[in-house]
């Protein structure tokens, strides 16, 4: 019986005390909720929420310290920063012409470093290493005059007694111009050959008895540096070409080689240094027989430049005696001219006439070897043609 009530006792007593516990239960829960109401939404997931700067919730790839995807409207960095000016110059792409280096915008200094750092399309303007006038060179370049397209490393030295053109510190260099105008005359085409072995065939300025004269020079033939001094073409006029035995000066141009022309005797003798060569041609001739017709005459000889050349007296000397080569190793063995002929002869007067310059006053002639086998001028139909260079 006594251990009946004790069970009672304990049962009541139980029953007392689980109301507050269950009381104290719904209380915890209560908290719980609420706290959980209250707490920070992290609603993509990336670690960041709202109030961690998290500026777009929904976007996992936007949040502080994301990765910047530029000029796409979006701030994936959550930093607040013009998403169109990369390098926060204070210029957006539209206008930077380099949106990732902030020295670089339209308000920046141009430097000389290569880059174009005011973006207004030149590169280091104002600077040495500009070409301020379009010639392909800068002052760094070796430009000397960067404000004249004409003077620049790459520009060909003029003969004009004032400017370097070329910029290498020399002004009229003779291995450059000399020869290529009347302020700037060689010599001869033998000076200027010396001076400029790589000038082509051409007309040069060159010094005769003292004053310039374009004349025609022969840089490549025979080792080169010959001057024509005289040119005889047919047609010329029946008595043949008044001045060629005279002395004077022929014709107005003395590069001209459609037309006849002269130098000057004493011009012709002061350039002769070494050798005279001349070139007779004709394609009608009075033959063996004393009759005329077609021939081919094409022959050219040399004589020794101790010739003195007189277009107006007998030849004589060195005039007579020429020869087949420019070496003078070869003789033409024919050295007694006619009285009639001058200049440059070679000939056994009424017998053979091989070559000549002048023949009875005012005629020209070619001749080959063979008896009386000659081309004149001063017949119908004789067309000779002779040139006279020196060198």
């Amino acid at each position: 019986m006594r251990a009946f009530l004790l069970l009672i006792v304990a049962c009541a007593s139980e029953s007392a005390k689980s109301p507050d516990t269950g009381a104290a239960a719904s209380g915890e829960d209560s908290a719980a909720d609420s706290a959980a109401d209250t707490a920070p939404v992290d609603g993509d997931d990336d670690g960041y929420t709202a109030a961690d700067g998290d500026c777009d919730d929904t976007d996992p790839d936007a949040h502080p310290g994301a990765d910047e995807v530029w000029y796409d409207g979006a701030d994936q960095a959550c930093d607040g920063g013009d998403d169109f000016d990369q390098d926060a110059d204070g210029w957006s792409r539209d206008a930077d012409c380099d949106d990732t280096d902030a020295a670089v915008n339209p308000d920046a200094a141009e430097w000389e470093n290569g880059e174009d750092d005011d973006c207004d399309g030149d590169t280091d303007e104002g600077t040495d290493r500009f070409d301020d006038d379009g010639d392909g060179y800068a002052e760094s370049d070796g430009d000397c005059d960067d404000a004249d397209p004409a003077r620049n490393p790459g520009a060909t030295e003029l003969c004009d007694g004032a400017l370097d053109e070329d910029c290498d510190g020399t002004t009229d260099e003779a291995d450059t111009v000399l020869g290529s105008a009347e302020a700037c005359p060689a010599d001869s085409c033998l000076d200027l050959h010396y001076t400029r072995p790589t000038a082509p065939d051409g007309d040069y300025w060159i010094t005769v008895a003292g004053t310039p004269h374009e004349v025609v020079c022969d840089m490549t033939g025979d080792t080169g540096g010959w001057t024509l001094v005289a040119n005889f073409v047919w047609p010329g006029t029946t008595a043949g070409v008044p001045g060629w035995t005279s002395g004077s000066a022929v014709g107005t141009s003395t590069t001209d080689r459609t037309q006849s022309f002269k130098l000057d005797d004493t011009g012709i003798n002061l350039l002769v240094g070494q050798r005279y060569r001349a070139r007779g041609r004709a394609s009608f001739c009075t033959l063996d027989d004393r009759s005329t017709g077609a021939c081919a005459v094409d022959t050219t000889l040399y004589w020794d430049g101790a010739c003195i050349y007189s277009s107006g007296t007998t030849s004589a000397g060195a005039c007579t005696a020429a020869y087949q080569t420019y070496d003078l190793d070869a003789s033409t063995e024919l050295s007694n001219p006619c009285a009639w002929h001058y200049g440059l002869t070679s000939a056994d007067c009424g017998v053979t006439s091989e070559f000549g310059t002048s023949h009875d006053g005012d005629h020209v002639f070619a001749g080959i070897v063979g008896t009386y086998i000659h081309g004149y001028d001063g017949r119908s139909n004789e067309d000779p043609s002779v040139e006279v260079w020196v060198r």
